[in-house]
C-alpha cells in the first residue's frame, strides 16, 4: 500500500512538473500568434474573420481555443465547413469552405443553389448556371437549406452528371420538371433535350454520356430515355410527350 501511495505521489508530481514546464514553454514569445493564414474559396475580410474567431494575436498558439474559433466561423452565413489548425511556431491556419452555386432556381426572384442545397444570392459575377424550371420555390430564403424532393432530384442528377462527365455537365443548361414523373434536361449550345423519368438509373447517366461522346447531343433533337435500353429520338417540332 505504501509503495502504491509513493508511486501515486510521484505520478502527481511528474504531471504537475510537466504541466508547469508546458505552461512555461507555451508562453515563450516564439509561440506568440503572429499570423492567421486564411484559405478559402470565397472572399471574407481577414480582420473580420479573426475578430469572429476569437483568435488573439500575441497570445500563444497553444492557448488559443481553436474549437471555439472553428465553431464561430461555421455559424456565419454560407459557410459549409471550417477547420482551424495550429502551425509549427507562430501561425494558425483557417480553412473555410463557402457554399457555391451549382444551379439556379426561381423563388420570388432567381436564386443560386449550392450542391448542399443552400439557397444563395446571385449577382453580376454569378456564372451562367443550369436553371431549374417547371417549379417555383416561393419559400426559398437566402442562406437557408431548402428541402424539397424536386430540389433533391435536381441536385442528385447534376452531381451524377458532373461525377460521370464534367464536360457533359458543363453543357447542361436547364432542368425542366414535367408533371409529377418526368423531367426534361436541355444541353447547350443547340438546346438538345433528353426526357427522363424522375427515378432515373445509373444506366441512364451512362447512355447520356454515350450520346455526348458520339456527338449526338447536337442540333435541335430530342432523346427519350424512358424505355429501358431503347433510345427514342424525335423532332422538336413533333413534340416529345
Amino acid at each position: 500500500m505504501l509503495k502504491f501511495f509513493i508511486k501515486l505521489v510521484v505520478l502527481i508530481v511528474a504531471v504537475g512538473a510537466g504541466r508547469f514546464a508546458f505552461e512555461k514553454v507555451a508562453d515563450l514569445q516564439l509561440f506568440a500568434l503572429e499570423e492567421v493564414k486564411i484559405n478559402s474559396n470565397g472572399y471574407f475580410d481577414p480582420d473580420t474573420l479573426v475578430a469572429l474567431s476569437g483568435l488573439e494575436k500575441g497570445k500563444s498558439i497553444f492557448k488559443q481555443d481553436i474549437k471555439f474559433a472553428a465553431d464561430m466561423i461555421s455559424r456565419q452565413k454560407g459557410v459549409v465547413s471550417c477547420a482551424v489548425d495550429r502551425g509549427i511556431l507562430s501561425d494558425i491556419s483557417v480553412n473555410v469552405e463557402f457554399a457555391e452555386p451549382s444551379l439556379l432556381i426561381n423563388g420570388d426572384k432567381v436564386f443560386g443553389l449550392s450542391k448542399e442545397g443552400i439557397v444563395l444570392p446571385v449577382n453580376d459575377l454569378t456564372p451562367d448556371l443550369p436553371l431549374v424550371t417547371g417549379r417555383k420555390f416561393k419559400y426559398a430564403r437566402c442562406y437557408e437549406q431548402i428541402r424539397d424532393p424536386d430540389i433533391a432530384y435536381a441536385l442528385d442528377l447534376y452531381n451524377a452528371l458532373n461525377f460521370r462527365s464534367p464536360a457533359l455537365c458543363r453543357m447542361l443548361s436547364e432542368l425542366n420538371f414535367k408533371g409529377k414523373n418526368l423531367i426534361m434536361i436541355y444541353f447547350s449550345p443547340d438546346g438538345t433535350a433528353v426526357v427522363l423519368n424522375k427515378c432515373y438509373s445509373e444506366s441512364d447517366i451512362y447512355r447520356l454520356c454515350t450520346l455526348k461522346e458520339s456527338g449526338m447531343l447536337e442540333g435541335r433533337r430530342v432523346f427519350d430515355l424512358r424505355f429501358g435500353d431503347i433510345v427514342v429520338e424525335s423532332s422538336m417540332k413533333r413534340g416529345t410527350l
